[in-house]
């Protein structure tokens, strides 16, 4: 036995330093440590230690108050540990182990999944698709058979209006039957059950206390905090009664008509997968020539004209490249206006239906930069389309992958960094690809690797929208025509691509949801959802009621009359954060662009009965006063600017940094701000063809403002430099 002190830790601990507290990396095994040795003075000293080595001493339980609030990687391997829900101290630890504990058990491990909410790695092994079913699906479940015992069994034994003493007094012996009574899961896990279920039940005790105006404070854990369900109070939560309007702006049709709703089964196979998303490699460029293209009554809005002539110098001669069917349009003879700032690179048609050279149809819908695992210079975009999605790199304009899915149409796309480990237990991050639409299903993508490595069932009708958590790498929020938005653990794939997923959580729209963004100040809190017929927030917080839940609050905005017709109409087809509190959205009809305050508009949250707030306009930037639906604005945190295209081909660019100090103090403007820049749609041409404006359905650009990227109604990719 070692007698710590201040000058061993120092020895033992890195970087060396004098100060106990610089040390970030302690190793401490095998110095035959008891319980006693570790002294809580010396160790709550330690406030940035991150990573804790103890394995192989003679350690029967971790002390309390050590204060390492730090703490990332606890090593207790080879101990004799009997109980570990001391670990909480720890919440922000992300791997532990604890292997040779003779009396740890598998219930313990899911003790542990419930009290350290960002715990990756047990034991060595990923467990994060596996805690979170635990913490959320189990949850849910044992939450929701605990209120039925209540229900059942001990409701109707307190009178209408309880006192405090019978509320405790029938508490007392729901407490001590609700364990023995309230079963789930395999015999293994009894003592988990058991222990999770007193949790649960010492909550909802809680709250019967709370509501009957007890100053009686609760005995939670850390994950059950604040997810008291009132059970014994019927709560009738209001539902969206909008009126529907007679008459709305033009429909842009997304899905065929006649469309089959049946979805894919999930396949957890990988050679299942690979047979059902075909993944078509990159082939060498060839020179090919354009042929005549079909008549004018076949095309879409803008249609193509045909020219004997040749291109006059403000047309910019057009050269082309094939590749598997992708059309490179590149400019030649004009220079981008410096006015504009923005230098076009590359117009690619890489969606064709069927590799057809002449397909100007297909309509481009997605697009998102991949996040860069190195720098934060990201040059590769995805984008979705037809019945494809197709990964270019912006830079050199070459297509690097090509995924199709036969009888798709795929919608939304969105990227996440997940950690995977190799076989020989090395971590790695990747950035994996999720991709929706017509068939209702998420296909999970390792682009480097050339990859569809997964699918999901999600929905019985198209996916309209989808993105991932910006805190919970795994959580995929999917927005669908079914009038729903589903939270999905994807879990992390192991090395063999095996994985594991959960749905989380079900919100009811009132119609399809457009655009979904988590909340930037809360992410974990609030989702903002633009629908078709306003924007609604609601709670996603995950340790309350797990079932379906209506939106908390819908935000309201000056209401646009159609010409026709005095019926209001407001669809909100887009929104965006500048930062954690500015947010840019709009809608067909208005004209314009809302800049509004998340902050100030959701502080005014009134009573539960009133769920309507109307949203803090700060600014109103004007833009096209089109009628078509379906055009995504993008925002920039880098330099406080918005990118929206319009339906002739042009992208109006705000930049909001001279307005800056009135927006963050909540200064509203009161006159209508014209763009900063407006970039026009170059006209394309070759030989014969002349591309003219395009619808530009959604832009994006990279985090450092490098390049700007539209996709258009007429299967062409436009790419910018910014300069």
């Amino acid at each position: 036995m070692t007698k710590l002190t201040a000058d061993i830790l120092l020895k033992k601990g890195l970087p060396k330093s004098t100060s106990l507290k610089d040390v970030k990396k302690l190793d401490l095994s095998k110095m035959h440590l008891e319980t006693k040795d570790l002294d809580p003075k010396l160790f709550s000293q330690m406030v940035n230690l991150e990573e804790l080595d103890i394995s192989g001493n003679l350690l029967s339980e971790i002390p309390i108050n050590l204060k390492l609030s730090n703490l990332r990687v606890l090593n207790i391997n080879d101990n004799q540990v009997e109980e570990i829900t001391v670990l909480k101290e720890f919440p922000n630890l992300e791997e532990v182990l604890y292997e040779e504990n003779l009396y740890l058990t598998v219930s313990d491990n899911h003790k542990v999944f419930c009290l350290l909410p960002k715990l990756r790695r047990l034991n060595n092994k990923d467990i994060t698709s596996l805690a979170n079913h635990v913490r959320f699906v189990n949850h849910r479940e044992l939450s929701n058979r605990v209120e039925s015992y209540w229900e059942k069994n001990y409701k109707d034994k307190l009178p209408k209006e309880p006192s405090t003493e019978k509320i405790k007094a029938v508490g007392k012996d729901f407490m001590k039957t609700v364990v023995n009574n309230v079963r789930y899961g395999p015999n293994s896990l009894k003592d988990f059950t058991k222990w999770k279920v007193q949790l649960i039940a010492e909550n909802l005790f809680s709250s019967l206390l709370v509501s009957n105006e007890s100053d009686i404070e609760p005995k939670l854990d850390q994950t059950s905090t604040n997810n008291a369900t009132k059970a014994l109070q019927s709560s009738n939560r209001k539902k969206h009664n909008g009126d529907s309007p007679e008459e709305s702006p033009k429909k842009r049709v997304r899905i065929t008509d006649g469309m089959s709703s049946t979805t894919l089964s999930p396949q957890s196979s990988k050679k299942l997968l690979e047979k059902s998303f075909r993944i078509t490699p990159v082939k060498q460029k060839q020179e090919c020539t354009l042929k005549d293209q079909q008549s004018e009554s076949k095309l879409p809005k803008s249609p193509i004209a045909s020219s004997k002539s040749t291109p006059s110098k403000s047309q910019p001669k057009v050269e082309r490249t094939s590749i598997n069917g992708k059309q490179n349009l590149s400019l030649s003879g004009r220079k981008a206006k410096k006015e504009f700032n923005v230098e076009p690179l590359h117009f690619l048609q890489c969606h064709s239906k069927n590799n057809n050279a002449n397909d100007f149809s297909t309509q481009l819908w997605s697009c998102a930069f991949e996040p860069d695992l190195d720098t934060s210079l990201s040059k590769v975009i995805a984008s979705s389309g037809g019945d494809s999605v197709c990964v270019v790199d912006c830079e050199t304009g070459k297509v690097l992958k090509k995924y199709k899915v036969t009888g798709e149409e795929f919608f939304t796309l969105a990227w996440t960094t997940l950690t995977m480990i190799s076989k020989e237990g090395q971590k790695r991050k990747i950035n994996v690809l999720a991709a929706g639409g017509k068939l209702g299903v998420i296909k999970l993508i390792h682009a480097k690797v050339n990859l569809a490595y997964g699918e999901i069932k999600a929905h019985k009708k198209a996916i309209s929208i989808m993105c991932f958590s910006p805190t919970q790498e795994t959580f995929l929020f999917t927005g669908s025509y079914d009038n729903r938005i589903l939270l999905w653990d994807i879990g992390v794939p192991d090395y063999e691509y095996n994985f594991r997923t959960s749905q989380l959580l079900t919100l009811d729209t009132t119609s399809t949801p457009l655009r979904i963004c988590p909340v930037a100040a809360s992410p974990d809190q609030y989702l903002l959802a633009a629908c078709e017929d306003g924007c609604f927030v609601y709670d996603i917080k995950l340790t309350k009621n797990q079932g379906k839940r209506s939106f908390d609050v819908e935000l309201n905005f000056p209401i646009y009359k159609t010409e026709t017709k005095n019926d209001d109409f407001h669809v909100i087809d887009s929104l965006a954060f500048l930062n954690e509190d500015l947010v840019a959205s709009k809608s067909a009809n208005q004209g314009s662009i809302y800049i509004w305050s998340w902050e100030r508009s959701f502080k005014a949250k009134k009573s539960k009965g009133n769920k309507k707030l109307d949203a803090v306009v700060l600014a109103e930037l004007k833009w096209s006063n089109t009628d078509f639906p379906y055009i995504t604005l993008t925002a920039s945190q880098e330099g406080l600017c918005v990118f929206c295209g319009d339906e002739v081909g042009k992208i109006w660019i705000y930049d909001l940094e001279s307005c800056k100090a009135e927006l963050i103090n909540g200064i509203p403007s009161k006159n209508l701000k014209p763009p900063t820049k407006v970039i026009d749609w170059p006209s394309l041409a070759s030989a014969k063809d002349i591309v003219d404006g395009s619808m530009i359905n959604t832009v994006a650009v990279d985090p450092t403002l490098r390049y700007l990227v539209a996709l258009t109604d007429k299967n062409l990719i436009a790419v910018w430099k910014i300069l």
